[in-house]
């Protein structure tokens, strides 16, 4: 009976952060959480849409429950760390419910439920919205109309790639600079089908910086590569800076030397412009 209880329990933990964090809950999402059985879903949708009126309300569209104006965290404490503890029990392929996801290292960033659920919610209904949004070239609060299609998630932070009105290309807006989501009408600006950095693969090899002695080559090939002679990664070019910046690799081997930068990128001038900026 108490693991009955406590199985229950994580479910309804799970149908909350769902709610909180992509503005919905179904059967359909929940199953590809719980390998239980859809009617026992439905009862615990049921029974916390009774425990947290406030919360949720039905939505015959959706099949299952839409976060309300009024919610607030009951079985959880609304920490985006609880979300990213639930979607990474999925498959590294992405969060699915229609939502791209690319994971290069799990951490956290500080960001709140309702402009993420609003942001994962432009995603899967391919609509633009507009953000009040800061960044280092503009410090101050500003407004961006953008068009959201995936998450990507690179060491400590998270970001959402999106179609910039204002830079008028494609552009990662951290979630954690990202202050308020509002609606910004029909969606005109482009979609993922013409960000061209993202539809295209690329091969990253990290090898040992080709300063360090055959001693220490071969240290860094034992640390990071198994003995073998490079790290790959098959990653979207959109990401490859990414996965650079955590490992700290090198590109320009004049300039970013040893000791500081143990691992190099082979071959970076092969790679199509713009890729490690």
């Amino acid at each position: 009976m108490a693991k009955t209880l406590r199985g229950q329990q994580e479910r309804l933990k799970a149908i909350e952060i769902l709610l909180l964090w992509e503005g919905q809950v179904s059967r359909p999402r929940l199953s590809e959480i719980f390998d239980v059985h859809g009617s026992i879903l439905s009862r615990d949708m049921a029974s916390y849409a009774e425990q947290a009126p406030d919360n949720c309300q039905y939505d015959t569209g959706v099949r299952g429950y839409v976060l309300t104006l009024y919610a607030r965290p009951q079985l959880t404490e609304g920490h985006f760390r609880e979300y990213e503890g639930l979607v990474g029990t999925l498959p590294r392929n992405g969060l699915r419910a229609g939502v791209d996801l690319v994971s290069t290292e799990q951490h956290a960033t500080p960001v709140q439920f309702r402009p993420f659920s609003r942001i994962h919610a432009a995603i899967r209904e391919g609509k633009q919205i507009c953000i009040e949004y800061r960044s280092l070239t503009n410090p101050t609060a500003h407004e961006r109309i953008i068009r959201p299609h995936a998450f990507i998630q690179a060491g400590p932070r998270w970001h959402v790639r999106a179609y910039c009105a204002r830079a008028g290309a494609f552009r990662d807006f951290n979630l954690g600079r990202i202050a308020r989501v509002d609606d910004s009408g029909n969606s005109v600006l482009p979609g993922p089908e013409a960000d061209q950095a993202w539809n295209t693969q690329v091969t990253l090899r990290l090898v040992p910086h080709p300063d360090l002695s055959a001693a220490q080559a071969k240290l860094i090939r034992d640390e990071y590569m198994g003995g073998t002679t490079a790290l790959v990664f098959d990653a979207r070019q959109a990401v490859a800076k990414y996965i650079i910046r955590i490992y700290g690799a090198a590109i320009d081997l004049k300039i970013e030397r040893p000791p500081q930068f143990l691992l190099a990128i082979r071959n970076p001038n092969k790679f199509p412009q713009g890729t490690f900026i």
